[in-house]
């Protein structure tokens, strides 16, 4: 959703984020299509959030944009974001690029508790079968030639 804002209104003042929002699902199931049309999903239709952190968002007088922060590293196992925002500064040190991927936050991925010791020798083992079979083709290819 993209809102512009006529300069010439006399309470406009300046707004110092973007916010995004992905729609991943409008209701419809994107995958199937029977009769000419796709079946409806409510269920997992994304607009009625939308709705609902825009009108958050417009009641905080658009100082307050619902969701994370730009480069905002989330825990393990989080939810996916569905909304997010970027400083103008940010925006604007990326020649005003609005591909919102560029701004959304990532989760984390769980650190491993494994022993490293066991992970070094694991890997050990497959360059072991690595370096065994590539001697085993050249073997093959030597004797055809």
């Amino acid at each position: 959703m993209l809102v512009i804002r006529n300069p010439l209104e006399s309470a406009v003042r300046q707004v110092n984020q973007v916010w995004f929002y992905e729609v991943k699902n409008d209701g419809y199931d994107p995958d199937k299509i029977s009769g000419g049309g796709r079946p409806e999903t409510p269920e997992l239709n994304d607009i009625p959030n939308l709705l609902k952190q825009w009108k958050v968002y417009r009641e905080s007088g658009f100082m307050q944009p619902p969701g994370f922060e730009k480069g905002e590293l989330l825990k393990p196992g989080s939810d996916e974001p569905r909304c997010w925002w970027a400083s103008l500064e940010t925006i604007a040190g990326n020649d005003y690029n609005l591909a919102a991927g560029r701004y959304k936050p990532q989760i984390s991925e769980a650190v491993s508790d494994d022993d490293p010791v066991e992970l070094i020798r694991e890997v050990l083992e497959i360059e072991k079968g690595i370096a065994s079979g590539l001697e085993k083709l050249l073997h093959d290819v030597e004797a055809v030639s």
